[in-house]
């Protein structure tokens, strides 16, 4: 790049080598034909945010080291060390959602069956390889990866539609069994393992067994099919393990132990059975509150919340219980009551319905967008560059509710958690922790909806030029906002229609104007109080599809940017209002749909970044626009990045580390960018340092005040290249303005503010 071009470009790199992801390090340019700054935006360093906390599967390596499969990724603990080790998407999994484990002993290699059929292999030398046969077998509708067992150079994989085997010496699939014996084609095996030389696979429809040593096991004749028959109760089979001398199968509800050929039972549970062990000289199964053994024997483990399944291994020499424990993680047991908990520190849930920073860098998140769609809340979680820590029922009594579905960060320093139905609780972070208050129809000018007055929503906050707060009082019967100031509260009614508040998104531009809309179709709404306590010279006014350019009636994110313009996304593509002060009781401002945007594209969030660049979260991906809106700057895309899904819910960027946040359904992406906030004064370095031209590639200049002007200089001062900036850094690609690379040797960083008033001055080194 030479530094005396006036096209802004974005750049996305990647520091994983792998192929996947080379797409992602592809430089997109375009030319702005409005601003005459240079501002060089880079996507980098990509991480994943997930939650660790439900555990799907648990094994135990060679060294002792506890695996756990999760919804969000891996997590491995060394009970001995306290030491945590965490595995995502970048440079490791190919997706979040792990449904299965299994360590290979001998090899020291770990297997990671996922839902989506990917098959990710951890080698001894801490390197990844992702298999993905299964996951492109797309005739099979499910294909999710459930249980593995061991023979030989043999790995036998449970599937959602049959068994697959795997060659684990010469790395290939030997072949898929996706018939067994008289079983309906495609059938899912919940369970698989090894007893008296035969295969045994449990399935919802009983138990199948076949001998080893046929020359395949495809053939549908060598399956042996045991029901109901066989003395279970019913044809479920949910587990069947092996204890080397004993086979044993646990139904929904009971425990059955192979014996002189047949199916003995040996207990029936008073709760759905989740797991099947042997320990000691006894079998046991679990339920979500108590540890069975087929000796008489019931434990019931402390442990806080209902156990996902419990799995017996030996873990340092030890006998040991592992259990998950629903949302919490998993802990180690030895006497089968008392658990210590692994310290797995993440957000509480993979659900990322809202973001939202603070101006303390806080990142908050939000994890229900919606209660019918039964994910259900897990309160609000929080990072403060440390620590993850979790706000719900449990440890906050002022939260009334786990459902949050929005975060507000406003400009005093707080941030607004609104809630499903039980009202909201403003959050101040401080140097010793959080105060919290709450806010409801009981001590607040929030109404609830109609038909029941305690039913409060709010579904976004935003402060005045005056310093007012303003509540969006989502659905309330009678009022659409909920107005703070100070300790006063007034509320504002639907100026449009009083009875019309199914509105969820809100904006104030510099005028003081509130904008509102919602996905119902109702339209923008305009309202301005002047700060007055009369309404006679209130503003109000309504725009629609009928009676302006906007795109559709169904807003679904508003943003006003560093100019004053008021950025809507609708249903239906993205539109600008470039002069909201033109808007009247009686005056329809201009709408300008934005063009570079397809009409089919469906935003979700707006963010409108330091540098004033909009960055557009849609159900397709991520579109980031120049300060003008005319130009898309580039698409990030899962095919592109390692963005979790093209499906992106909301968006954030933290103007001071420059970290984008990308949150969807299961998980969050997370990208250093370049847009950041300019310092007040100059604080200038460079680096890499000594910058090698072909080596490095780039050089960042950072600590840029306001507005700057960049000279790059030889030392004898010979201009090499200039460039102006809004931001707090630069790019350079060691090239003059003539396109050619420069010689080694030491050179000067010229940087000067008209508007800080302030120059500043560096040097650094060129090498080969």
């Amino acid at each position: 790049m030479r530094l005396i071009s006036s096209q802004p470009r974005m750049i996305m790199t990647c520091s994983t080598p792998r192929p996947a992801f080379l797409l992602a390090c592809l430089l997109l340019s375009v030319v702005s034909p409005i601003r005459s700054w240079t501002q060089e935006i880079r996507l980098s360093d990509w991480t994943t945010i997930s939650s660790l906390y439900t555990v799907n599967a648990i094994d135990v390596d060679s060294s002792g080291r506890v695996w756990a499969a999760t919804t969000g990724g891996v997590v491995t603990y060394d009970e001995g060390s306290g030491q945590i080790q965490e595995f995502r998407n970048v440079n490791a999994l190919q997706t979040l959602d792990c449904s299965s484990v299994f360590c290979d002993q001998r090899r020291g290699q770990v297997f990671i069956g996922q839902r989506d059929g990917a098959l990710d292999i951890y080698r001894r030398d801490g390197t990844w390889t992702g298999i993905r046969d299964i996951r492109r077998a797309t005739e099979y509708p499910k294909r999710a990866i459930t249980d593995f067992a061991q023979r030989g150079d043999s790995l036998l994989i449970a599937t959602e539609f049959g068994l697959v085997i795997w060659d684990m010496r010469r790395e290939v699939f030997i072949t898929t069994i996706d018939r067994i014996g008289s079983l309906e084609e495609n059938t899912p095996v919940r369970s698989i393992c090894l007893f008296a030389d035969s295969l045994w696979v449990a399935t919802d429809s009983g138990v199948a067994v076949a001998p080893l040593n046929v020359p395949t096991l495809r053939l549908p004749s060598v399956w042996r099919i045991l029901g109901s028959s066989s003395a279970f109760d019913g044809t479920e089979v949910r587990l069947c393990r092996s204890s080397g001398s004993e086979l044993a199968v646990a139904t929904r509800r009971g425990l059955f132990v192979r014996s002189g050929g047949l199916f003995v039972s040996k207990l029936t549970a008073a709760a759905d059975i989740t797991s099947l062990n042997h320990s000691g000289t006894s079998w046991e199964v679990a339920t979500a509150t108590s540890i069975l053994t087929d000796a008489g024997a019931t434990l019931a483990p402390n442990t806080d919340g209902p156990m996902r399944f419990v799995i017996s291994r030996t873990v340092a020499g030890r006998p040991l219980r592992l259990i998950a424990i629903e949302g919490k993680g998993f802990g180690l047991s030895q006497d089968g009551l008392t658990v210590r908990m692994a310290p797995i520190r993440t957000p509480s849930s993979n659900q990322f319905a809202d973001l939202s920073v603070d101006s303390r860098g806080n990142l908050w998140v939000a994890t229900d967008d919606n209660p019918g769609r039964g994910f259900g809340g897990q309160g609000v979680s929080w990072f403060d560059g440390i620590t993850w820590k979790t706000i719900n029922t449990a440890n906050q009594p002022l939260l009334l509710s786990n459902n949050c579905y929005r975060v507000s960060s406003v400009s005093d320093g707080s941030t607004w958690v609104g809630t499903w139905g039980r009202g909201a609780i403003r959050c101040v972070p401080n140097d010793t922790g959080l105060v919290v208050e709450r806010y409801g129809f009981d001590n607040s000018s929030l109404s609830g909806v109609s038909g029941d007055s305690t039913y409060v929503l709010v579904s976004g906050a935003e402060i005045d030029r005056f310093g007012r707060t303003w509540l969006l009082n989502e659905q309330a019967s009678n009022q659409l906002l909920a107005v703070r100031s100070g300790a006063d509260w007034t509320s504002r009614a639907n100026c449009t229609n009083p009875r019309d508040n199914v509105v969820r998104y809100m904006a104030i531009d510099l005028g003081g104007t509130v904008w509102l809309g919602g996905h119902q179709g109702l339209g923008l709404i305009a309202y301005n109080d002047r700060n007055t306590t009369r309404t006679d010279d209130d503003l109000c006014n309504k725009l629609t599809t009928g009676n302006s350019q906007l795109p559709d009636n169904s807003v679904t994110a508003l943003a006003v940017d560093l100019n004053g313009a008021l950025w809507i996304g609708t249903s239906k593509g993205l539109s600008v209002i470039t002069s909201t002060g033109s808007v009247s009781n009686s005056t329809i401002p201009f709408v300008r749909r934005v063009s570079a945007l397809s009409s089919a594209t469906v935003v979700t969030d707006i963010h409108v970044d330091a540098l004033n660049y909009k960055w557009i979260a849609s159900t397709s991906g991520v579109f980031v626009l120049d300060p003008s809106g005319t130009q898309v700057v580039a698409t990030v895309t899962s095919s592109t990045s390692p963005l979790l899904s093209d499906n992106v819910r909301c968006l954030v960027l933290d103007e001071t580390s420059g970290l984008a946040y990308f949150g969807t359904a299961g998980g969050c992406s997370v990208a250093r960018t370049s847009s950041m906030r300019p310092l007040p004064d100059f604080a200038l370095t460079c680096y890499p340092q000594p910058f090698s031209v072909g080596g490095d590639r780039q050089m960042v200049i950072d600590g840029l005040a306001p507005d700057s002007d960049v000279k790059i200089m030889t030392i004898a001062g010979t201009m090499v290249a200039a460039l102006q900036l809004r931001g707090r850094q630069a790019i350079w690609d060691g090239q003059d303005v003539g396109g050619n690379t420069v010689p080694p040797g030491i050179y000067i960083v010229s940087a000067s503010s008209a508007s800080a008033g302030t120059a500043a001055v560096t040097k650094f080194a060129v090498t080969r």
